[in-house]
């Protein structure tokens, strides 16, 4: 899905398409995967988790190499509606992956969602560099789109061989129907939602995730204007993103697993780098630097930013499902899928919120002041997941205080830790 990052928007430019359409084109593929993933998971009860995923991939091929042939620069609907449809698919492939992967290693999920997303970091890595190298090699979109849709093709038999054991052993007779009583959707979105942990993570997913959105459709545009970069050099930015978001996003995982240093501040941490990137970018009036010149902007505004950003990336957002996870980790397995859901759903939304008015805000506030705004907006939602932190210490702290300034009888005692431990699980 990264492939077309580093000369979409510079094709919707050359084709005078407004930049409300290019945000809404960049959008479309997002808003997909939110449309499709709250209901994904129930699919998979249904259909299979293994089918759901490799129907996916066939249609995210098919919707690929559909815009290699019908697309153009000015054809902003056909971009529109293909990249909504693999945005459907995606949503449908990927909380599938995640419900197997959870399901797989439910005592396991940093380390598993850690070298998931090595996968993804990968694939980010790999699909911006391709697609600059072989658009700026044929002079157009096309080339890139058919080899991306090759790639996605030829994927399908593997996919289907490695996913086949795991879903037999996962699925495990759990064959009951999804849609029951107890389990419609507007009930479990109370049961997770009374959850002030899993609301505060969703925030902070959120806000990361609208950051990741709002990079391709505003920074390639800002490179090439400010700096005269090439499709090449744009994707070897994203490959910096992506690199070290896939070299790091293991050894987050295998952090997180061993428990020394908590999700949270894991988060916190990420959430720094990611704003402090993002006032590098600019550079933000903020940090009220001299004048630079080329190369001077270059190293610092450009590659030391980037760095900063791939490792704060890798840092912010693998927390993110082992936090929502151990929520509800008290909740059945149909809760946790849909977990699955909400994570993917809310990493869409953000991505569609920063895909959709990235360009607009930029057209609006410059591209520095649009990435102030957006640095503004991870420590704000990062203090929000500190004080719901905080408060569930306190919380625990008042309770214990509590018992020890009680007399309490054995049979009260047991009834206080029963107590503590319900709040507990509640955050």
């Amino acid at each position: 899905m990264s492939l077309p990052f580093p000369f979409l928007a510079q094709e919707f430019a050359d084709g005078n398409v407004k930049p409300a359409i290019v945000g809404g084109v960049f959008a479309a593929l997002p808003l997909g995967v939110l449309c499709a993933s709250p209901r994904a998971a129930s699919m998979g009860w249904q259909y299979g988790p293994t089918n759901v995923v490799l129907a996916g991939l066939a249609v995210q091929a098919m919707c690929v190499f559909a815009t290699a042939a019908f697309a153009g620069r000015s054809r902003w609907q056909i971009w529109l509606a293909l990249r909504f449809a693999q945005g459907a698919a995606n949503g449908a492939t990927s909380v599938n992956i995640l419900c197997l992967v959870t399901r797989a290693l439910p005592e396991a999920v940093s380390l598993a969602s850690g070298l998931q997303e090595v996968a993804a970091g990968l694939g980010t890595l790999v699909g911006p560099i391709v697609g600059g190298f072989l658009y700026d090699v044929s002079g157009g979109p096309a080339l890139p789109l058919v080899v991306n849709g090759a790639f996605i093709a030829a994927a399908i038999p593997l996919v289907q061989f490695a996913l086949k054991t795991m879903s037999d052993a996962t699925m495990g007779g759990l064959d009951e129907n999804f849609a029951d009583g107890e389990h419609t959707t507007r009930s479990m979105f109370g049961r997770v939602l009374r959850h002030p942990t899993f609301v505060a993570s969703m925030l902070a997913e959120l806000v990361v995730a609208t950051s990741f959105g709002g990079i391709p459709t505003t920074l390639p545009l800002y490179l090439r204007q400010t700096l005269d970069l090439s499709a090449s050099q744009i994707g070897l930015v994203y490959s910096i993103f992506a690199g070290l978001y896939a070299v790091l996003t293991p050894l987050i995982g295998l952090i997180s697993y061993d428990g020394k240093l908590g999700n949270v501040v894991l988060c916190l941490i990420g959430m720094f780098a990611l704003a402090v990137a993002h006032l590098l970018l600019g550079p933000s009036a903020l940090l009220d630097l001299p004048k630079l010149d080329r190369g001077e902007r270059w190293w610092l505004c450009v590659i030391c930013a980037s760095i900063v950003y791939g490792i704060g990336s890798s840092f912010a957002f693998v927390p993110l499902l082992p936090l929502q996870q151990a929520a509800v980790k008290r909740e059945d397995v149909r809760i946790k899928d849909f977990v699955n859901g909400l994570f993917i759903s809310c990493y869409f939304t953000g991505e569609m919120l920063g895909q959709l008015f990235g360009a607009s805000l930029v057209h609006a506030l410059g591209y520095p002041g649009a990435s102030t705004a957006w640095a503004l907006a991870i420590v704000l939602s990062a203090s929000g997941l500190v004080t719901v932190q905080c408060s569930a210490h306190f919380v625990s702290q008042y309770k214990r205080l509590q018992r020890s300034l009680s007399s309490l009888t054995p049979l009260a005692d047991v009834a206080a830790i029963e107590d503590d431990e319900q709040v507990l699980d509640h955050l």
